[in-house]
């Protein structure tokens, strides 16, 4: 790795670093109320960490995050359901049932030539099955209804045991598992994994002349971003204690691309911004409006991606870069 690389990836880990110790400290400075939406911010913020890996560093805009999400969330529940608690085991299988489908998709699509919109559009596809397999298999997932009893995370470390089940616990087990997404997702982008994922989105054919086998790097993101996105899902379930067919749904799915479009989709920091962004537009609008918040925030969405196309985070580093040539444009005369 340049040194250019080293000094980006250790500032990028010391903002991870501030914003675990902004994050710990939240529960203390809010209500029991706002912790819940906390929870839930921090839980869809792995998701939308997800997406920005695969769509923004990869240039593969995928519909199926909801459908990752949500056999994440239904294999948790599945195993932590028929266990006295939520552990390894079931945030393992939620981690991995999503990953072994990613990596199918992956073969048979990038290897047979699969990009762009049809990409996007096979993935919708896969949402919708997933959505009618959640309905349908009534014995396994329950059907309309959802799959109820499920229990809290309890990690087992040896004689040491970490119970994320009561209090603030599923706030602070979301949140390792956000963490752990965001380091990833930051040593992905400053690997040669990750540059030569950027190469692909912008020439894929150049990265192929470059000799890069870019059918194995795609499918390498899209199992790993399938990965944390089942990872997020398992995280959400251990919060709410239900898996149900809207957690795969084609309305989450779309929902996941506006927090990450709004945020600014090139930038890491842009999921989590989006995520918290729309997520508390969401519910104070809800509260407020009633029956016609929807319409309220999909103006504010509309908004957002006519002024700012580069989301809020690319409107920032717009401002700034515009500020410094300013200023040094200033001193030069």
């Amino acid at each position: 790795m340049a040194a250019g690389g080293k000094r980006g990836l250790v500032r990028a880990f010391g903002g991870i670093g501030v914003l675990a110790v902004g994050l710990v400290v939240l529960p203390s400075l809010i209500g029991a109320f706002h912790l819940i939406l906390a929870t839930q911010i921090v839980a869809f913020a792995l998701v939308a960490v997800s997406l920005q890996l695969l769509w923004g560093r990869a240039g593969q805009l995928s519909f199926g995050q909801a459908a990752f999400f949500g056999i994440g969330a239904y294999a948790y529940g599945y195993v932590s359901s028929r266990d006295s608690a939520g552990g390894w085991l079931a945030i393992c299988v939620a981690v991995l049932i999503p990953s072994a489908i990613a990596l199918l998709m992956g073969y048979f699509l990038f290897f047979g030539g699969v990009r762009g919109a049809y990409f996007s559009i096979v993935t919708l596809a896969f949402v919708l099955i997933t959505y009618q397999v959640a309905i349908s298999w009534q014995s396994v997932t329950g059907g309309d209804s959802g799959l109820t009893g499920i229990n809290g995370l309890i990690l087992q470390f040896g004689a040491f045991k970490l119970d994320f089940s009561t209090g603030q616990g599923p706030y602070y087990g979301a949140l390792i598992f956000l963490l752990l997404g965001l380091i990833i997702a930051t040593l992905v982008r400053f690997s040669s994994f990750g540059l030569v994922l950027e190469a692909i989105r912008e020439d894929e054919n150049r990265a192929k002349f470059l000799g890069y086998n870019t059918s194995l790097y795609l499918t390498g993101v899209l199992t790993l971003s399938a990965a944390l996105a089942g990872l997020a899902g398992g995280a959400y379930a251990s919060v709410s204690l239900i898996a149900a067919p809207d957690m795969v749904g084609s309305l989450l799915s779309i929902e996941i691309l506006t927090w990450v479009a709004i945020g600014g989709r090139n930038h890491i920091a842009g999921a989590l911004i989006g995520t918290a962004f729309m997520r508390i537009l969401n519910d104070q609008a809800s509260t407020l409006l009633q029956s016609s918040w929807p319409l309220v925030v999909g103006l504010v969405f509309v908004a957002v991606v006519l002024f700012f196309p580069a989301g809020i985070i690319g409107a920032f580093t717009n401002l700034r870069r515009r500020l410094t040539t300013y200023a040094t444009k200033r001193e030069a005369r």
